[in-house]
């Protein structure tokens, strides 16, 4: 079995790169994160797809009958379609936040959702009009809009300039 090691004498196999080599190595590393940041850019119609599917999750449980149901269906379904249709078109899938910025931003995301979730639940069990509902889904709506494209630029920030490790 060959080897790409095999014309080399066991001293050439231990010495390390030369300064420049090291420096050419890291520049095309910076180069590659650049080029990877430039094409995380979702489109204009990502955050408000993605606005009115949280909208739904954040509604949807005031709502009489087989309505929640339905809806929550329809948002489920909705959002590996919307994740998929994105990952395709532009060939790429960003799964977490790349520093402390856009992490923050997610949670804070979150945050507004599951807090929007949980004021639409009170709404129905406090047996009140479904239609103030609106509320916590027009402000997950906003939020998803908003704080989501925050997020990319913070991620596309932090992709394009990654901290170095001990930095």
């Amino acid at each position: 079995m060959a080897s790409d090691f095999e014309d080399q004498t066991p001293d050439s196999r231990a010495t390390s790169p030369s300064r420049d080599q090291a420096q050419a190595a890291l520049d095309d590393l910076g180069h590659d994160s650049q080029g990877l940041a430039a094409r995380i850019v979702t489109p204009w119609w990502y955050h408000p797809a993605l606005g009115v599917i949280t909208a739904i999750f954040a509604g949807a449980h005031a709502l009489p009958g087989a309505w929640p149901m339905v809806l929550l269906v329809l948002g489920i379904v909705a959002i590996p379609i919307l994740t998929t249709t994105y990952s395709r078109r532009f060939g790429v899938v960003v799964t977490k936040p790349a520093g402390p910025r856009s992490k923050r931003l997610l949670l804070a995301t979150l945050g507004v959702l599951v807090a929007a979730m949980m004021s639409s639940l009170a709404f129905k069990f406090l047996s009140i009009d479904p239609w103030w509902a609106l509320i916590p889904a027009g402000v997950t709506f906003m939020a998803t809009v908003i704080l989501g494209r925050r997020y990319d630029e913070a991620l596309r920030q932090e992709v394009a300039a990654p901290k170095v490790a001990g930095a």
